[in-house]
């Protein structure tokens, strides 16, 4: 890290110790839906390094609770197929045991026909023993086959009961795991939510310190390195890549992975991995790590644009190439399309704060 990004460090820790004790109001954030951590709130001495503690420690719990839901979403998938198997096993059930009462009922239509013949006349009217022999087989056969075929009913019957329990069990094992994977996307939704809150926080405070430095030679700011000069600011941002396609706009919308209803913070830009990123203006590389659902982040401090302060950041990357400490310049190469963190695929997720506020970046391209 070079001298000037320790400098502006150490400022931010000394900020970062009294701001985090305003009100979330006073922070930036909304007071309805802001819940700061106590630690980050109460108290008066705590650091940047506090701060990136409760980030990873937040990040962490987004992973584990990814973790969580492919072992649940595991779980509701064996579980419907399990219960398709067993529906598809109590359809054929039902066909047998439809053949088997048409069988039945048959016999039983037979036998009802057959009482209009004296038994006692039958027998009278044999002329051999072996014609009353015959005519007593008969009878013994058809009542042999009504008692195997009625037995036979019986069990088929109870394997259907089975199959109708084991049914019903399923389909409340999957409302359960359905209500599991639901609390889950709830809790993952809080925890961005309260980790896009603390980043926005860092974000207000950074726009405090740095404005003070934009465009302020290296040498004039006090720092010894004379090769390094803070770029001015842009007139204007532009894309951060050439090519690429919006899969995913600013605002509400359908998780892809987790499926709840969420808030997507930033634009979705598709494009093959490993394509370059671009400085959207001139800046200052303030970070490169890894930001747990949002995978590898690159964040570059732009400075005043338009009498406002604009930080940017790039998420899902493969890889970084600007290094943190070091100024940028508009069109600069600064980082590798990825698909890190809890990605569908080669994307990268383009993010905007102006005056310390998530802001939509599609405003931005140029």
């Amino acid at each position: 890290m070079r001298p000037r990004w320790k400098r502006a460090v150490l400022v931010l820790c000394t900020v970062l110790g009294m701001s985090l004790a305003l009100s979330p109001a006073q922070a930036g954030a909304d007071p309805a839906t802001a819940s700061p951590s106590p630690k980050a709130s109460s108290t008066g001495d705590t650091t940047i390094v506090d701060v990136r503690a409760q980030l990873d420690d937040l990040q962490q719990q987004q992973e584990d609770l990814v973790v969580q839901k492919a072992q649940a979403q595991d779980k509701l998938t064996a579980s419907k197929n399990q219960l398709t198997t067993t529906q598809t096993q109590i359809a054929a059930q039902k066909q047998q045991l439809s053949v088997l009462k048409t069988q039945l009922g048959q016999i039983a239509l037979q036998q009802f026909q057959d009482r209009g013949l004296n038994t006692t006349a039958m027998i009278l009217a044999s002329s051999t023993s072996d014609d009353l022999l015959n005519y007593m087989t008969a009878m013994q056969q058809v009542s042999d086959t009504t008692n195997t075929l009625f037995t036979t009913y019986q069990v088929q019957q109870a394997t259907l009961q089975d199959l109708e329990n084991t049914e019903q069990a399923t389909i409340n094992a999957i409302s359960e795991e359905q209500s599991s994977i639901d609390t889950l996307n709830k809790q993952t939704s809080d925890k961005i939510a309260q980790t896009s809150l603390l980043l926005n926080s860092m974000i207000a405070i950074a726009a405090a310190v740095n404005n003070s430095l934009a465009g302020v030679d290296a040498v004039g700011a006090g720092v010894t390195d004379p090769t390094l000069k803070v770029p001015d600011p842009s007139p204007a941002l532009k894309s951060p890549l050439i090519s690429y396609k919006i899969t995913s706009p600013f605002g509400m919308r359908i998780h892809p992975i987790t499926g709840a209803y969420t808030f997507h913070d930033g634009l979705d830009m598709a494009a093959s991995c490993g394509t370059t990123i671009v400085a959207p203006g001139n800046g200052f590389v303030m970070d490169y790590y890894w930001a747990g659902a949002y995978g590898n982040r690159l964040v570059i401090d732009n400075g005043i644009i338009n009498g406002h302060h604009v930080v940017t950041s790039f998420n899902h990357l493969s890889g970084g190439i600007a290094q943190p400490g070091t100024s940028v310049v508009q069109g600069q190469a600064v980082a590798l399309v990825g698909t890190t963190g809890e990605s569908t695929g080669c994307h990268l997720h383009y993010m905007v704060w102006s005056d310390g506020q998530i802001e939509d970046p599609a405003t931005y391209l140029g």
